[in-house]
C-alpha cells in the first residue's frame, strides 16, 4: 500500500520514539493538513500515544472520523456564513462538482482570531456529523490579507459556494487557487439552496430597457446579492440588489433590501432579456429569474447644458459675456449661443473657446467656451444667455441671467465761441450717461492752456428730449481774453465708470 510523505515522516518519528503508529490510513485524514496541525499543537503527544492525528488535536473521546472542518451552516443557525468571532481566512476548490452543475465547488474557511476563547475543538453541534469545529490549525491565506498569520486561529468552519470567492467576496479574497478534489462530495443538510426571485417588470425607456424585480439567496438571507442581465444572449453586466422590498423581507423573514431596479442600454427595437440570480450560498446554480421581450425606445434627446460665467462692464459702453455650453446629444460639436438684452435678442454666435475644465468634468471633447463683447447703452440691463439645441428636438436652455450697468464716456457739444470785446462767450452742453440726471464739470483750455473748470447747470430741453434724460446740462461761460486769434477747447469731465474725459468741441475766435 502506498503511503503519503506525511505518513512516512510520522512513522519515522514514531519509530525513533520506540512506538508503532496505530492510526489507520482512514484515520490519518489522507493528507498533511491536520497532521501538520497535530504536530504543531502537540508533537510529543502524537508520537508517544497510540492515537490518530485527529485525536491528538480533538481529544481521545472525539468521534468524528475525518479531518475536514464543519460546514458553517450547521453551527450558525443554518446560515452559510462566518459565525461571530471569525473571519474569512482563505479558500480552496474541488473541480467538476455535481453539486455545482459540473463546475468547481468552492470552500471558504472561517478562521477564529488567535486566542479567542469562543471556539474550542469539538464535533459539530455535538452530533459528530463527521466534521469538526475549530480543530484544523491551518490557513490558506488568500482572504482577509490585513489579518496577519500570527493573529489567525483555527478553522472554525467552512462555507460552500458555486461562485468564485474573488467575485463573491470582492476586495476580501484573491484569485490565488488551491485545489482538493477529495472534498467534491462533502455536503450538509443545510447547504444547497439556489437563490429565488422574480423578474417583475420590463419597461422600455429612452435608449434602453428598465428591469425590476427581486432576488434572494436564503443561504445568506441578510446579504444583498447580484443579478446578471443578458440582452439577446449577450451579457450586459452584473447589478446588485439593494432596493427595499418589504414584501420579500416579510415573506422570507430576512433583513436587507433584495429588490432591483436597473436600466440597461439597448439599441432601439425589440430585444430578448434574461435575468439570473447569482448564487452566494451552497446552491448549485445561478437560476433564471425570467425572460421577456421588450422594445427599447430611441435615445433620449437632451437640451444643452452650460453656464453664464460672467457679464463684465468694459470701456465705452461695452460688456463682456463669458461662459460655456454643450449639447449632450452632440458633445463634440460647437453649438450656437443666443444673447438677449432686456428681453430682446442682440447676438447669436457659436461656441469655440477652449474650456479644458468643462471637457474634463463632462468627459467630452470639442471647444465649448464662449466670450463675446457687446455694446450696450448706459444704465442697468438684464443679460440672458441661451444654449441653442443642436437639432431643435429638445429645446433651448437658459444658461444664466445677469444684471449689468452699461457705462459710457460723457457726451456733449461746444455749440459756439463768440467774441464779446476783450472776452469770449462759450456755450454748449455736456452730460455723463452713467449719471444722466446729474450736472457734470467741463474744463476749458485756451491755446492748450487750462483756464477754467465749471459745472453744467443751464436748461437744455432740446438735449433732454433727444437723449431721454432729465437734469440741467447746458453751460454758458465768458472768459476774458487778450486781442488776437485764439483756439478754445472744451472737455467733459467723466463721473462714471468709463475712462477718459472726452473733447466735446474746439473753436477758433479772433478777439478784438
Amino acid at each position: 500500500m502506498t503511503t503519503t510523505l506525511s505518513e512516512r515522516v510520522v512513522s519515522r518519528l514514531t519509530r525513533r520514539a520506540g512506538r508503532r503508529p496505530q492510526a489507520s490510513r482512514r484515520g490519518f485524514l489522507g493528507g498533511a493538513a491536520l497532521t501538520g496541525a497535530a504536530l504543531a499543537v502537540n508533537p510529543w503527544g502524537y508520537l508517544v500515544r497510540p492515537a490518530s492525528a485527529y485525536d491528538t488535536v480533538c481529544g481521545l473521546d472525539a468521534g468524528c472520523n475525518d479531518g475536514y472542518s464543519v460546514f458553517c451552516c450547521t453551527i450558525n443557525g443554518g446560515a452559510n456564513s462566518c459565525p461571530p468571532n471569525s473571519f474569512i481566512g482563505g479558500w480552496w476548490k474541488a473541480d467538476n462538482s455535481s453539486f455545482c452543475g459540473g463546475s468547481a465547488r468552492y470552500y471558504i474557511d472561517c478562521n477564529a482570531y488567535k486566542g479567542d476563547g469562543a471556539w474550542q475543538c469539538r464535533c459539530a453541534s455535538g452530533t459528530c456529523d463527521e466534521r469538526r469545529v475549530a480543530c484544523n490549525q491551518f490557513r490558506y491565506g488568500q482572504c482577509s490579507l490585513e489579518v496577519p498569520q500570527s493573529a489567525s486561529g483555527p478553522v472554525v468552519c467552512r462555507m460552500v459556494s458555486c461562485t468564485p470567492p474573488w467575485q463573491q467576496y470582492a476586495g476580501v479574497c484573491t484569485a490565488s487557487s488551491a485545489t482538493d478534489n477529495r472534498t467534491a462530495t462533502h455536503s450538509a443538510p443545510c447547504n444547497g439552496q439556489d437563490p429565488v426571485g422574480a423578474l417583475d417588470g420590463v419597461t422600455p425607456v429612452p435608449g434602453g430597457i428598465r428591469l425590476s424585480g427581486w432576488a434572494l439567496d436564503q443561504d445568506q438571507g441578510g446579504t444583498e446579492i447580484q443579478i446578471a442581465v443578458y440582452v439577446d444572449d449577450g451579457g450586459r453586466g452584473w447589478f446588485p440588489t439593494g432596493v427595499p422590498r418589504s414584501d420579500v423581507a416579510a415573506a422570507y423573514r430576512v433583513p436587507g433590501n433584495h429588490g432591483f431596479d436597473v436600466v440597461v442600454p439597448a439599441d432601439p427595437g425589440q430585444h430578448r432579456v434574461a435575468v439570473y440570480a447569482i448564487n452566494v450560498g451552497g446552491g448549485a446554480t445561478n437560476p433564471l429569474l425570467g425572460t421577456r421581450t421588450a422594445t427599447a425606445g430611441p435615445p433620449a434627446v437632451r437640451s444643452p447644458i452650460g453656464n453664464l460665467d460672467g457679464v463684465t462692464p468694459g470701456p465705452d459702453g461695452t460688456v463682456r459675456v463669458t461662459g460655456w455650453a454643450v449639447d449632450p446629444d452632440a458633445p463634440a460639436t460647437a453649438i450656437p449661443v443666443a444673447v438677449y438684452r432686456n428681453g430682446q435678442g442682440v447676438a447669436w454666435f457659436p461656441t469655440g473657446g477652449d474650456r479644458p475644465d468643462v471637457n474634463a468634468a463632462l468627459g467630452v471633447g470639442g471647444r465649448h467656451g464662449f466670450a463675446v463683447t457687446l455694446t450696450v447703452p448706459p444704465g442697468d440691463h438684464e443679460i440672458a444667455v441661451f444654449g441653442i439645441d443642436d437639432d431643435g428636438r429638445a429645446g433651448n436652455s437658459l444658461l444664466g441671467v445677469r444684471t449689468v450697468r452699461g457705462t459710457g464716456s460723457p457726451r456733449g457739444s461746444l455749440d459756439s465761441a463768440v467774441d464779446t470785446g476783450g472776452a469770449v462767450r462759450l456755450a454748449g452742453w455736456a452730460y455723463d450717461p452713467d449719471r444722466p440726471d446729474d450736472a457734470i464739470q467741463v474744463a476749458v483750455y485756451r491755446d492748450d492752456t487750462g483756464i477754467a473748470w465749471f459745472p453744467t447747470g443751464g436748461e437744455r430741453p432740446d438735449v433732454n428730449s433727444a437723449f431721454g434724460i432729465g437734469g440741467r446740462h447746458g453751460f454758458v461761460v465768458t472768459v476774458p481774453t487778450a486781442p488776437g486769434r485764439h483756439t478754445f477747447t472744451v472737455f467733459a469731465i467723466n463721473v462714471g465708470a468709463a475712462a477718459g474725459n472726452p473733447v466735446i468741441g474746439s473753436l477758433t475766435v479772433d478777439v478784438r
